[in-house]
């Protein structure tokens, strides 16, 4: 998806720089990259981070086709991009409490929520609290309820103890109509619905800070 979305990107570019829809490998040059840079910054308004994962992406591409010897000189040889540095922080213990006891008049944010809560109980990242199943919580030799599985994106495993607060948010959604179909411990929708609805509860919650899945995480 994301280097469909980066050869939209520099099509674009090409239909604005150069007025025609495509150029051929060899005129690729240093002056190329610069201006594509220049372009994502300003005509698409991406900010440096945003800009430098597109431009990774194309070089990605433009690395394949040097090794395939459809282009001897390496465009990117002059070009330095330097990532800026963002500090993120996760939610104090106070933003959290008002979170979890927050009333909602919907039973969509409430569900939002307790996912959002679940996730800060247990440090799993979005998908891996979507693919939770209930035969991914065993009992571990403590006696106790731990989830076992695996990480989506590194496939590397995964052993978390069920504090009390991330236990009674499973209970509560074991009969969910969602849950019994798919087999899933909670009832998780899309990731971009998610991240609708906690904008939503961020500013029903009057919290002074962007809620989304991954601010869970941390």
């Amino acid at each position: 998806t994301r280097f469909v979305t980066a050869r939209s990107h520099v099509q674009e570019f090409i239909r604005f720089k150069y007025h025609v829809d495509d150029v051929e490998f060899r005129e690729l040059n240093y002056e190329f990259i610069k201006d594509y840079e220049f372009y994502l910054k300003t005509v698409r308004k991406c900010s440096n981070n945003t800009t430098l994962k597109y431009i990774c992406n194309l070089r990605k591409i433009v690395f394949r086709a040097i090794d395939k010897e459809i282009i001897i000189v390496d465009p990117f040889k002059r070009f330095k991009g330097k990532k800026t540095k963002i500090i993120k922080k996760p939610l104090t213990i106070q933003q959290l409490t008002i979170l979890e006891n927050r009333k909602f008049s919907t039973e969509r944010l409430s569900t939002v929520r307790d996912i959002f809560v679940f996730q800060c109980y247990t440090g799993l990242a979005y998908i891996d609290v979507f693919n939770l199943k209930k035969s991914d919580i065993k009992t571990g030799i403590d006696g106790e309820r731990w989830i076992t599985t695996a990480r989506q994106k590194t496939k590397s495993p995964i052993n978390i103890p069920l504090l009390p607060k991330a236990m009674a948010i499973m209970e509560k959604y074991e009969n969910h109509p969602t849950c019994l179909k798919r087999g899933s411990v909670l009832p998780v929708s899309s990731n971009q619905k998610m991240n609708e609805y906690l904008k939503e509860i961020a500013a029903l919650c009057q919290l002074d800070c962007t809620l989304n899945t991954h601010k869970a995480r941390r």
